[in-house]
C-alpha cells in the first residue's frame, strides 16, 4: 500500500507538469494570436493612397504617376467593397484574383494590366506587410518595347529633310538645335526641351544639371562637355532669355507629347518606320524609333567607338554600367571588327588574300571605269566611319600595295 501510494503521488505530479505544459502552449497560441492582429491593417479602402504615400518608405513619383495611383485605386475601392471589404485587412486573394480578372476583361494590353499589378503589390507589400493578398499574381507576357538607335545614313536622311525648305514644323530653328542636343549630349527629352542658360557653362564648354527622372533618388548632376559643332548652334541663340530653347520649352510645359509627335513626322518623313505594326487593342503598335532614339544612338556610338561604359554611364546619368547596356547596341561591323582584330594573334595561321596572292591594288588597276564606280558605291554604303578614315589616309598612296584579308 505504502509503495502504491508513492507511485499514486508520481503520477500525480506528472500530470501536473504536464497539464502545465499544455496551459503555457496554449498561452504561447494566445500570445501569437495577439502579435498577429497588431500587424493587422485597418486602414479603409478609401484612404489607401493617402496611408500609402504618408507611409516612410513610399516611393516619390511625380504628379502624373500619382493620378494614376489615385485612379486604380479608386477602382479597386468601389470594386472590393462590393464584395463586403471594407479595410485593407479584409482584401483577400480571392477578391485580388477577381479585381485582376475583371481589370484585364476590360480589354486592357498587357502593359498596362502590369503597371496596374505592379501598383497593387506595391501598396498591400508596404501597408499589410506579408498579408499581402496580390503577391502571388505573376506578370502577363507582352511585346518588348525596345528602342532602337539611328544608323549613319538613318541620320543623313532626317538631317537632309530638317534642312529642306519644303519641310515645315513648329519652331522648326529651335527644333533643330534640340535634335543636336539629344544626339551630342545623349540627354532625355524633358531635360533638353526646359534646358536653362544658368546650367550652360559657354565659356568652359560645359553642360551642368540634374536629370529630371532621377532627382528624387540619385541626386547626381551630369556634366556634359560641349563639342565643336553643338558649341556653333548654342552660339546662335539668344543668350538673354532664360531657357535655351523658350518657345520648345512652353510648348514642352503645355503639351509634352507635341514634341515627341512631331518628331514622329519627321520621321516618317525622312522614309523612317518609327512603329511596328499593331493588330489589335491587345497587340498594340510597338515604338522602336523616336526622340528617344538619339539617346540610344549617342550611347551606341560612344561604346562603337570604344569609349569606357564608366564614361558613358556617368555622361547618361545612369546610376550603373548594367542600365547603360540597355542603351547599347553594337552593330554587326563593329563586332567584325573585333574579330579581324584576332588574326594578329601569333597562334593563328595568317589570313590568305582575295584572289590568291594577287594584290588588290592590282586588282583595283585592272577594273574598269564603271566597275571603279560600282565599288566607290559599296564601299559608301558598306565602310564605317573609321574604315572611311583610315581609306582617306591611304588613298595618297594607292600605288603601294595593298592586301587585304579574306
Amino acid at each position: 500500500m505504502e509503495e502504491a501510494e508513492k507511485e499514486i503521488e508520481s503520477i500525480l505530479q506528472e500530470e501536473i507538469k504536464l497539464s502545465a505544459i499544455d496551459s503555457k502552449i496554449t498561452y504561447m497560441h494566445q500570445i501569437a494570436e495577439a502579435k498577429a492582429l497588431l500587424h493587422v491593417c485597418r486602414v479603409p479602402l478609401t484612404e489607401l493612397e493617402d496611408a500609402f504615400f504618408s507611409h516612410p518608405s513610399a516611393p516619390t513619383v511625380s504628379p502624373k504617376h500619382r493620378s494614376n495611383y489615385h485612379s486604380i485605386l479608386t477602382s479597386f475601392a468601389d470594386f472590393a467593397s462590393r464584395m463586403q471589404a471594407k479595410i485593407a485587412a479584409d482584401v483577400t486573394e480571392e477578391i485580388a484574383q477577381a479585381y485582376l480578372t475583371y481589370y484585364w476583361n476590360r480589354g486592357v494590353s498587357p502593359k498596362t494590366y502590369n503597371s496596374v499589378l505592379n501598383m497593387l503589390q506595391c501598396v498591400f507589400r508596404l501597408l499589410c506587410k506579408d498579408n499581402n493578398p496580390f503577391a502571388e499574381f505573376k506578370k502577363r507576357p507582352g511585346q518588348i518595347e525596345e528602342r532602337v538607335p539611328f544608323t549613319v545614313e538613318q541620320l543623313q536622311k532626317i538631317w537632309e529633310t530638317l534642312n529642306s525648305p519644303t519641310y515645315h514644323m513648329l519652331h522648326k530653328e529651335e527644333m533643330i538645335v534640340l535634335y543636336k542636343l539629344a544626339l551630342y549630349t545623349g540627354a532625355r527629352c524633358g531635360d533638353l526641351c526646359l534646358l536653362r542658360w544658368s546650367s550652360v557653362d559657354m565659356q568652359n564648354r560645359v553642360i551642368r544639371f540634374m536629370p529630371h527622372k532621377t532627382a528624387h533618388s540619385s541626386h547626381k548632376i551630369v556634366e556634359i562637355p560641349i563639342g565643336d559643332v553643338l558649341y556653333e548652334a548654342l552660339s546662335s541663340l539668344d543668350l538673354s532669355t532664360d531657357y535655351v530653347l523658350p518657345n520648345v520649352a512652353y510648348r514642352y510645359q503645355h503639351n509634352s507629347g507635341g514634341i515627341s509627335r512631331d518628331t514622329k513626322k519627321l520621321l516618317v518623313a525622312a522614309g523612317l518606320k518609327p512603329n511596328d505594326s499593331g493588330t489589335t487593342r491587345r497587340v498594340l503598335a510597338v515604338s522602336r524609333m523616336g526622340f528617344h532614339g538619339f539617346r540610344h544612338t549617342a550611347a551606341s556610338m560612344m561604346i562603337c567607338n570604344g569609349v569606357n561604359p564608366l564614361v558613358v554611364r556617368d555622361l547618361l546619368g545612369h546610376t550603373s554600367v548594367d542600365m547603360t547596356a540597355h542603351y547599347t547596341h553594337v552593330n554587326l561591323e563593329t563586332k567584325r571588327e573585333a574579330l579581324q582584330n584576332l588574326n594578329v594573334l601569333p597562334c593563328l595561321p595568317q589570313p590568305k588574300l582575295i584572289g590568291g596572292e594577287k594584290p588588290i591594288s592590282e586588282i583595283i588597276r585592272e577594273l574598269s571605269t564603271e566597275k571603279l564606280a560600282t565599288l566607290g558605291q559599296w564601299l559608301d554604303d558598306n565602310l564605317t566611319i573609321n574604315q572611311r578614315e583610315r581609306l582617306r589616309e591611304l588613298l595618297p598612296f594607292a600605288g603601294n600595295e595593298v592586301t587585304v584579308a579574306s
